[in-house]
């Protein structure tokens, strides 16, 4: 029963396995357009995704109780725009290319709210639900999200299917200067489109393995547009319950196709990953006394690392190469069976491979982030 509940918590908390915690940078140095920019983009399928799901949930309301939680965060970053090295030296000298930000570390403050509609069917359980995400930084205002994700799970004894779609309308990275040479400093920043489906197999009691495929359009906005294009990532890996802690490994390839330098005569970014991720979690265990049906703390330590290889030949990102390292420390504590806190500790590094020096100057960066956040189950 506690495995089951385990994959329950993470396949509702954990919406992407890998978040986006690096973006491709620009250089107004190396990035020169030198034709017109076209921004005609490919159609997508969001507003009949969309409609689609507002009849799931119109029908539901008649059939299924809602169910719903409510989570109020705060992440503060000693690094919000990744800088280099480099770059932290040139904000402190008071460098008029980095006056755009106002800080250098800040408090991201977030509210999401999730709904979902179990349908019970004999032996199955078919449930849709929606999820948003607001968030804003207290001094970068430029940093705010508004995402939304609509998710079909369905599960049964020894298995579960669930398949997403996730709109991310604003992805602010940090400014550069457009490179159509005008030398103006402007927001580096794109819209996501994201599918995702996902299966769970529970062979034996202890034992479970898990895949999924996700595709994401990229689109940036219509100064960068050079650098849109798709990304393909599946993943494989098993989680095993021992008696006292929980093991789960998984290895995912990932894909990125920049077909957005090809209208711009620009430099290709597309590159290949593989990506390996470890955690360790503890089971529950009672604030005091011997139940954690009330009352639990439940400590976990995850590991991830990305190796990413570009793909073109420019001397920009000609024979680069990544090693991304997250390291991330949490605590779950629940102080009630409706309210939860979670701690945690997250520190990423970029180590940077090229023949280029401007690479490796830019580039390689160190970041920590400290979040904290409470949740009510209504």
């Amino acid at each position: 029963m506690q495995d089951q509940q385990e994959i329950n918590l993470e396949a509702k908390v954990n919406r992407e396995i890998y978040p986006d915690l690096q973006e491709e940078l620009k250089t107004p140095e190396e990035k020169k357009v030198r034709n017109n920019r076209n921004l005609t983009r490919k159609k997508n399928f969001r507003p009949i995704i969309l409609c689609l799901a507002l009849f799931l949930i119109s029908f539901t309301l008649a059939h299924a109780q809602l169910e719903g939680e409510i989570t109020l965060g705060a992440t503060y970053s000693d690094n919000l725009f990744q800088f280099s090295d480099s770059d932290l030296s040139r904000w402190e000298n008071g460098s008029n290319g980095l006056a755009w930000a106002k800080t250098t570390d800040d408090l991201n403050l977030t509210t999401t709210i999730d709904l979902a509609y179990p349908i019970p069917y004999r032996w199955w359980t078919f449930t849709p639900s929606v999820t948003g995400t607001i968030s804003q930084t207290v001094k970068n205002t430029d940093k705010y999200r508004s995402d939304t994700i609509l998710r079909f799970r369905a599960d049964r004894h020894y298995w579960s299917a669930s398949v997403l779609y996730g709109y991310y309308p604003h992805i602010y990275y940090r400014n550069y200067s457009d490179s159509d040479g005008t030398g103006n400093p402007e927001k580096y920043c794109y819209e996501r489109n994201l599918y995702r489906a996902d299966v769970i197999l529970r062979p034996i009691s202890k034992l479970s393995a898990f895949g999924n495929i996700r595709y994401e359009d990229l689109y940036y906005n219509e100064y960068f547009t050079e650098s849109d294009g798709n990304r393909l990532t599946t993943e494989f890996g098993a989680r095993y319950s021992f008696p006292s802690f929980t093991l789960q490994g998984s290895y995912a390839y990932r894909s990125y196709d920049n077909s957005g330098y090809k209208d711009m005569a620009d430099d290709d970014g597309s590159y290949d990953s593989n990506i390996y991720r470890g955690v360790m979690r503890l089971k529950p265990m009672p604030l005091s006394g011997e139940s954690t049906s009330r009352q639990s703390w439940q400590p976990y330590l995850e590991l991830s690392k990305e190796d990413r290889f570009y793909q073109g030949n420019s001397a920009w990102f000609g024979g680069r190469e990544y090693a991304i390292y997250n390291t991330k420390a949490g605590l779950n504590i629940k102080l009630h069976p409706d309210w939860n806190l979670s701690l945690d500790y997250l520190h990423i590094f970029r180590n940077v491979e090229s023949p280029n020096e401007s690479v490796l100057r830019l580039k390689e960066f160190n970041e920590n982030r400290l979040s904290a956040a409470v949740s009510y189950k209504f």
